[in-house]
């Protein structure tokens, strides 16, 4: 399918509003498209990631999500329709180096 997951992406709050965030997502949209993605989503501020294209798309969720947090960007102008599942190494549970159960 060719879809990625971008982020988290963080700046400090003492080097905020410096460009940084912004050259971040830019330079991470650049690497994926470079990788013949053909799209991303990402969790995040409404008003900060409507700035770069992304958009709340009916029919793309990711359970447990509310929706005006969750967006897409098309590469191409398609969006895939269903539930979007991350890696796991983008869930935060706040426990480092916890065992896997088994």
């Amino acid at each position: 399918m060719h879809w990625y997951g971008l982020g988290p992406v963080s700046v400090l709050p003492e080097y905020q509003r410096h460009g940084i965030g912004k050259a971040l997502i830019q330079e991470g949209l650049s690497r994926l498209k470079d990788l013949d993605a053909k799209g991303c989503c990402l969790v995040g501020h409404p008003q900060y990631y409507r700035k770069f294209g992304f958009e709340n798309v009916t029919g793309l969720v990711h359970e447990g999500v509310p929706q005006e947090v969750f967006f897409a960007l098309s590469f191409d102008g398609h969006f895939p329709q269903g539930d979007v599942m991350f890696h796991e190494g983008f869930k935060a549970n706040g426990q480092q180096g916890a065992a896997a159960d088994g």
